[in-house]
């Protein structure tokens, strides 16, 4: 089972359109408690986009900046997992600031 993150936009006069979707290892729950972006991953259905932005950005910083954080990561996955996931993540959310989040 994966943890996905997903941008919904909402035009009118037309149904709402997945703009973005990624997925990852909710093994990772660790590194996202430690670099404080699980409220903003987990914890933000029906927000805007842009209200999680500037978590997602400070967060990948630290995640980019802090080999020490390796030591939460499973077995099976690395850094550069964390990495990617928020690199795809903070683009879109950047991209679309107004798209409506969406977890599963």
């Amino acid at each position: 089972m994966s943890f996905v993150f997903q941008l919904i936009r909402d035009d009118e006069g037309r149904p709402p359109a997945v703009v973005f979707e990624d997925s990852t290892s909710p093994g990772l729950v660790p590194v996202w408690e430690a670099i404080g972006v699980y409220d903003a991953l987990y914890n933000s259905d029906g927000k805007p986009a842009r209200d999680v932005s500037r978590a997602i950005a400070h967060g990948l910083d630290r995640v980019t900046e802090d080999a020490s954080l390796s030591q939460l990561m499973p077995p099976r996955l690395s850094q550069g997992e964390a990495i990617r996931f928020l690199e795809n993540v903070n683009r879109a959310c950047t991209t679309h600031g107004a798209a409506w989040i969406q977890t599963r």
